[in-house]
Protein backbone atom coordinates (compact mmCIF):
# COMPACT_ATOMS: atom_id res chain seq x y z
CA UNK A 1 0.00 0.00 0.00
CA UNK A 2 2.90 2.33 0.69
CA UNK A 3 4.14 2.12 -2.90
CA UNK A 4 0.79 3.26 -4.24
CA UNK A 5 0.89 6.40 -2.10
CA UNK A 6 4.41 7.09 -3.26
CA UNK A 7 3.45 6.58 -6.90
CA UNK A 8 0.39 8.81 -6.52
CA UNK A 9 2.51 11.50 -4.90
CA UNK A 10 5.24 11.31 -7.53
CA UNK A 11 2.62 11.32 -10.30
CA UNK A 12 1.04 14.44 -8.83
CA UNK A 13 4.41 16.17 -8.53
CA UNK A 14 5.16 15.21 -12.12
CA UNK A 15 1.99 16.97 -13.24
CA UNK A 16 3.06 20.09 -11.38
CA UNK A 17 6.40 20.08 -13.17
CA UNK A 18 8.61 19.01 -10.29
CA UNK A 19 9.54 15.60 -11.67
CA UNK A 20 12.14 16.98 -14.04
CA UNK A 21 14.07 18.64 -11.21
CA UNK A 22 16.86 16.62 -9.73
CA UNK A 23 16.96 16.36 -5.95
CA UNK A 24 20.71 16.90 -6.17
CA UNK A 25 22.21 20.30 -5.54
CA UNK A 26 23.20 21.86 -8.89
CA UNK A 27 26.86 21.55 -9.66
CA UNK A 28 28.83 24.44 -8.18
CA UNK A 29 30.47 24.99 -11.55
CA UNK A 30 27.11 25.49 -13.26
CA UNK A 31 25.96 27.89 -10.55
CA UNK A 32 29.17 29.86 -10.92
CA UNK A 33 28.74 30.00 -14.71
CA UNK A 34 25.27 31.47 -14.23
CA UNK A 35 26.57 33.99 -11.73
CA UNK A 36 29.40 35.09 -14.03
CA UNK A 37 27.07 35.34 -17.04
CA UNK A 38 24.67 37.57 -15.11
CA UNK A 39 27.49 39.77 -13.81
CA UNK A 40 28.97 39.85 -17.30
CA UNK A 41 25.79 41.35 -18.71
CA UNK A 42 26.13 44.20 -16.24
CA UNK A 43 29.77 44.79 -17.08
CA UNK A 44 32.22 46.61 -14.88
CA UNK A 45 30.48 49.98 -15.15
CA UNK A 46 27.10 48.39 -14.43
CA UNK A 47 28.44 46.63 -11.35
CA UNK A 48 29.62 49.98 -10.03
CA UNK A 49 26.38 51.77 -10.92
CA UNK A 50 24.19 48.96 -9.52
CA UNK A 51 26.41 47.84 -6.64
CA UNK A 52 23.57 46.34 -4.57
CA UNK A 53 22.46 44.14 -7.48
CA UNK A 54 26.04 43.07 -8.21
CA UNK A 55 26.47 42.12 -4.55
CA UNK A 56 23.19 40.22 -4.63
CA UNK A 57 24.33 38.26 -7.68
CA UNK A 58 27.78 37.55 -6.24
CA UNK A 59 26.44 36.18 -2.98
CA UNK A 60 23.31 34.32 -4.15
CA UNK A 61 23.50 30.92 -2.52
CA UNK A 62 21.56 28.94 -5.08
CA UNK A 63 19.95 28.95 -8.51
CA UNK A 64 16.67 30.30 -7.16
CA UNK A 65 18.44 33.33 -5.74
CA UNK A 66 19.83 34.08 -9.19
CA UNK A 67 16.48 33.34 -10.86
CA UNK A 68 14.62 35.82 -8.68
CA UNK A 69 17.29 38.48 -9.32
CA UNK A 70 16.42 38.55 -13.01
CA UNK A 71 13.80 41.29 -12.70
CA UNK A 72 16.27 43.66 -11.04
CA UNK A 73 18.87 42.75 -13.63
CA UNK A 74 16.39 43.48 -16.42
CA UNK A 75 15.65 46.90 -14.93
CA UNK A 76 19.35 47.70 -14.57
CA UNK A 77 20.12 46.60 -18.14
CA UNK A 78 17.17 48.57 -19.50
CA UNK A 79 18.38 51.73 -17.78
CA UNK A 80 21.88 51.22 -19.16
CA UNK A 81 21.25 49.92 -22.70
CA UNK A 82 17.54 50.23 -23.45
CA UNK A 83 14.74 47.73 -23.17
CA UNK A 84 15.35 45.94 -26.48
CA UNK A 85 18.91 44.98 -25.67
CA UNK A 86 17.95 44.14 -22.09
CA UNK A 87 15.30 41.70 -23.32
CA UNK A 88 17.79 40.06 -25.67
CA UNK A 89 20.27 39.59 -22.83
CA UNK A 90 17.58 38.20 -20.52
CA UNK A 91 16.47 35.67 -23.15
CA UNK A 92 20.05 34.53 -23.52
CA UNK A 93 20.44 34.21 -19.75
CA UNK A 94 17.15 32.34 -19.37
CA UNK A 95 18.46 29.49 -21.53
CA UNK A 96 21.27 28.95 -19.01
CA UNK A 97 18.70 28.07 -16.34
CA UNK A 98 17.32 25.10 -18.31
CA UNK A 99 17.44 21.89 -16.32
CA UNK A 100 18.06 23.63 -13.02
CA UNK A 101 14.52 24.78 -12.25
CA UNK A 102 11.13 23.08 -12.20
CA UNK A 103 9.43 23.16 -15.60
CA UNK A 104 6.63 25.22 -14.11
CA UNK A 105 9.08 28.07 -13.40
CA UNK A 106 10.52 28.34 -16.89
CA UNK A 107 8.61 29.86 -19.77
CA UNK A 108 7.47 27.53 -22.52
CA UNK A 109 7.89 28.36 -26.16
CA UNK A 110 4.66 29.62 -27.68
CA UNK A 111 2.82 26.94 -29.54
CA UNK A 112 1.27 27.74 -32.87
CA UNK A 113 -2.02 25.99 -33.60
CA UNK A 114 -1.50 23.41 -36.25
Amino acid sequence: MRTRKLNLKSGFLHLLGYASVSTEVPQPLRLEQLRLAMLGTLGEAGCEEHARLARQLRFAGDVLGLWYSRSELMAALASMHGETRAREEMERLSTLFQGLLPRSMTPEKSRTPG
